[in-house]
């Protein structure tokens, strides 16, 4: 099945899509599953038993394997760097690529290509179809794309549960492979509007509080705008969730504690920019770095607690807020609990996105804002970069058990 990336999906989020190939597809056992309501977990499902180890490398540069999606012959696809931050394995060969991913806590990866939601263990192997979307013809008007794209697969905590967009915000269950509709798409009441667009606001998961009871989702408003909406899943009750009435951008994570959810924003201009902590229970936003208006205006990119309470991040500092200015260089810093900014490395990187090591030992990032680029590791001790053989975007980690 075909898909294509839409303008109306930008603020879920969403890794774009590739062109197809002749690459053949792999056989799969379809599961069309049907709405229903969430079950009580009673077994977490496991890790494939028949997982190939991964290969053996002589040196260790990374903690642990890579993941990320990447420009292959194929399309874009998802690969798996080794620890010696040279040796690559291919993970999918999907016809028309890979459109979004996630790694689950067991070691399992969910993915969306061909417009279905597809599982594969570690190292791609045993792929299964649990969602079998419908095809989508490529010129299909926009309003097809909304109602019939699915986007987004984000795991729970536990690894019981796939959380994605599809029609809305959808919970499928591994346990007994039953689906939930969280919150559909709003339907258009808008006169000037519903001639054009069927849906006012588009739902998608960000992510799952660690505690698995809550799910953070984009709603991205038709045309354009959006902002951050929490649910609880004991109660289904949203909790909508602004900066100051502006839309929570750039990088979104919560605290390891859950008492708390991170956003951060490194670029002037269209949403606000700096640190600031969301209070989960109120939805209330308080500025830790405010960019925007306390001179020297400081952007800041994809914070991580450490266990001392302090933070790591990358922190720039510009003479202005000027919105033209979109590349600031970030250095890696520590923000101590005093709020102090304390520099790591003595230099300083245009920064796309951050993959944070779990112990804190470094950093991977996308060296450029617009384009996928080669991947490069930043030690937090100061020590020497280095470059990556890979170029991707969406990295994550890959589970310590399937090591």
């Amino acid at each position: 099945m075909r898909y294509r990336r839409g303008l109306a999906w930008l603020l879920l989020g969403l890794v774009g899509c590739s062109s197809a190939s002749n690459q053949p597809q792999p056989s799969a056992n379809v599961i069309a599953a049907e709405p229903s309501a969430i079950p009580a977990a009673t077994s977490v499902p496991t890790v494939a038993a028949t997982l190939q180890p991964s290969p053996t490398v002589s040196s260790q540069l990374l903690p642990q394997p890579l993941y990320a999606l990447s420009s292959q012959p194929n399309g874009v696809q998802i690969v798996r760097l080794e620890t010696d931050g040279k040796t690559l394995t291919p993970i999918t060969s999907e016809q028309n690529g890979v459109f979004d991913y996630q790694i689950s806590n067991l070691g399992q990866i969910a993915y969306i290509a061909n417009n279905d939601l597809i599982l594969v263990d570690a190292l791609g192997q045993n792929r299964e179809i649990l969602v079998d979307g419908p095809t989508i013809d490529p010129q299909a008007d926009t309003n097809v794309f909304h109602r019939d794209q699915l986007n987004t697969p984000r795991w729970s905590p536990d690894g019981s549960s796939i959380a994605f967009s599809w029609g809305g915000l959808q919970v499928l269950s591994l346990i007994d492979r039953k689906q939930t509709m969280l919150q559909p798409h709003t339907s258009n009441t808008d006169a000037a509007l519903a001639d054009i667009y069927d849906y006012s606001v588009l739902y998608g998961p960000n992510s799952w509080s660690p505690d698995g009871s809550k799910i953070l989702a984009a709603a991205g408003f038709v045309p354009e705008g959006g902002n951050l909406v929490l649910f609880d899943l004991a109660t289904s009750a949203p909790l909508t969730i602004t900066i100051n009435g502006n839309y929570p951008c750039c990088h979104v994570s919560w605290e390891p504690d859950g008492s708390a959810i991170n956003v951060t924003n490194e670029v002037f201009g269209m949403f606000p920019t700096g640190w600031w902590h969301i209070n989960p229970s109120t939805g209330e936003s308080k500025a830790l770095i405010d960019g925007d208006n306390v001179a020297p205006f400081q952007p800041v990119s994809s914070v991580f607690m450490q266990p001392d309470g302090s933070h790591l991040a990358f922190v720039g500092t510009a003479s202005g807020n000027d919105p033209m200015e979109v590349a600031v260089p970030l250095t890696l810093s520590q923000i101590g609990l005093d709020g102090s900014i304390t520099p790591l490395r003595q230099d300083s990187q245009t920064i796309g996105s951050v993959l944070w090591s779990p112990d804190g030992s470094g950093a991977v990032i996308v060296p450029s804002i617009m384009a996928e680029t080669q991947l490069q590791w930043i030690p937090s001790n100061g020590s020497a970069i280095a470059d990556l053989a890979l170029s991707g975007a969406n990295m994550q980690w890959a589970i310590a058990l399937d090591q």
